[in-house]
């Protein structure tokens, strides 16, 4: 199951800030990537509060072929995204400074992807797993 967190403002990243890091440690995950998933759902957010005005937090803990990770979705009901594929270049690229809060969060977890409608929103999945020797038998 679940867990969800409106956005809307500043004071509600720090709010959700300090529940994600509490969920990612009761399901196992070391404090370097706590911090690692604190750090990209902050870029995440603070892209809503800035572009989109508000937006949606969805966390659920996965299990996918054998493994058990967070599950990070971002949806805002800003404009979206006009250049996507270019966007997504820029992400990627070894050397590029553009883009840098979703390039980070694309290099700090382990599975990122986006989807846009041009005047409907953007949404932002991003996975990080547990390590095998920190997963859970019995979350």
């Amino acid at each position: 199951m679940g867990r969800y967190f409106r956005i809307e403002y500043e004071w509600d990243i720090v709010s959700t800030r300090s529940q994600l890091k509490e969920l990612a440690r009761s399901w196992g995950f070391d404090e370097l990537d706590q911090s690692r998933i604190v750090r990209s759902v902050s870029e995440l957010l603070r892209n809503v509060v800035h572009h989109a005005e508000k937006g949606l937090l969805q966390v659920e803990r996965i299990e996918r072929d054998g493994k058990v990770g967070i599950l990070i979705i971002v949806q805002d009901l800003g404009p979206g995204i006009s250049e996507i594929s270019e966007l997504m270049k820029k992400v990627q690229a070894p050397q590029s400074v553009e883009s840098s809060g979703l390039k980070q969060v694309h290099q700090l977890m382990d599975e990122f992807t986006i989807r846009t409608v041009e005047g409907r929103g953007t949404m932002v999945e991003a996975i990080k797993w547990l390590k095998p020797a920190e997963s859970p038998a019995n979350p």
